[in-house]
């Protein structure tokens, strides 16, 4: 056995003698368990209607029941995280046995305190005093000092009430910010499912947005807290909103849902770029392409960078549309054939705007042909 664990095991030893000695000057090395047990037997039927109570009666009962103290001890190491709190459930009992309805209100008050979120960041003067409190208004502190068992009450329940104070604003704080969120993220979803729609087109190119979609998707399942009327009273009871698991210093996402916000329209805006480069021309060259009143709303919003109109008209049969025209091989485009999408008549009146779109136009192939343009195929003839 290393030094260590010889001295934790002794720290739990002298837990268990110093709790068990009671009023008595000491308990030799046979007494222990037999005291033990006789205690939880004393204390079993004064815990029955209260859960907590029953736990940590049943949790020394394991333990009483081992057959020797070097194994009794072996199993607190295990079920008890410390010596301290190891000696509190022992004078637990002895605080239960001697006065039922004080140690009860203590247990309960205890486990609120413990089971309360108090950053200092949020309030350091409530984060300290619910430290003292949990130090010092203990049933170690009960069981030596009687006589304070109201004033161990009143303090906790003077700190619960300036907790509860805090957590309602605080709470309704949060929620109204969850709130304005919950708009804001209503008013993405068509923009969202047209991000969606659109990454699926595999030709299209490579998916976008695609962590920003899946934090809206988490973002879209927050909702503003039910719980006003009823709330002061559920707080006396429990330190959090039983609702929405509020917990003091959680924070509202409402920078991440700006970021959402914005990096899906980034993708909506590469998408509609995309469209404008490999699909509109391809509808726009289509026969028989007049007529048809989608196409044309689609391919208006799509050449406008309207990312609020595209994401509107975009539905599922568009999405299969675009997907057979993708799949479907492109048609040789000429020079002439992409300067009629701008310009399908010329006339004296637009000559001028018309050579210089075609002058860009051959500009632009030199740029991507490194200064060189064909404008007669090799295989044609003289």
């Amino acid at each position: 056995m290393t030094s260590d664990h010889s001295s934790r095991s002794r720290q739990y030893q002298d837990a268990l003698y110093e709790a068990l000695a009671g009023d008595a000057n000491a308990v030799s090395d046979a007494e222990p368990l037999v005291i033990l047990n006789g205690l939880i037997e004393r204390c079993r039927p004064l815990a029955l209607e209260d859960t907590m109570a029953m736990q940590a009666v049943d949790a020394l009962s394991l333990i009483a029941r081992r057959p020797n103290l070097e194994a009794a001890l072996s199993d607190v190491a295990i079920r008890f995280e410390s010596p301290q709190r190891f000696r509190e459930a022992l004078h637990f009992l002895r605080c239960l046995e001697r006065d039922a309805g004080t140690a009860l209100a203590l247990l309960d008050a205890r486990f609120y305190l413990e089971m309360a979120v108090t950053p200092a960041s949020t309030d350091a003067d409530l984060a300290v005093d619910q430290a003292a409190l949990l130090d010092g208004n203990t049933f170690a502190t009960l069981w030596r000092e009687p006589e304070r068992r109201q004033w161990l009450l009143d303090t906790i329940e003077i700190w619960k009430q300036a907790y509860v104070a805090l957590y309602l604003s605080r709470h309704a704080a949060y929620n109204a910010e969850v709130a304005e969120i919950a708009q804001q993220i209503d008013a993405m979803q068509t923009q969202a499912a047209a991000v969606e729609r659109l990454n699926t087109l595999e030709r299209l190119g490579p998916p976008q947005a695609q962590a920003a979609l899946g934090q809206y998707h988490e973002i879209e399942r927050l909702f503003a807290c039910p719980a006003v009327e009823d709330l002061v009273a559920t707080l006396q009871n429990a330190p959090i909103c039983p609702y929405c698991e509020y917990h003091l210093g959680d924070e509202a996402p409402s920078a991440d849902a700006r970021r959402v916000e914005q990096a899906i329209e980034r993708g909506l805006a590469s998408q509609q770029s995309r469209l404008a480069q490999r699909v509109v021309n391809r509808l726009l060259a289509r026969p028989g392409r007049a007529g048809s009143d989608r196409l044309d709303r689609f391919i208006e919003v799509v050449q406008a960078s309207d990312l609020t109109g595209l994401a509107s008209v975009l539905d599922d049969g568009l999405i299969a549309f675009l997907q057979d025209l993708l799949e479907t091989p492109e048609p040789t485009v000429t020079l002439l054939d992409r300067l009629s999408y701008a310009y399908p008549e010329i006339t004296a009146a637009n000559l001028d705007n018309a050579l210089a779109e075609f002058r860009q136009l051959l500009q632009d192939e030199l740029d991507h042909n490194n200064g060189l343009l064909h404008l007669r195929h090799e295989d044609a003839g003289p």
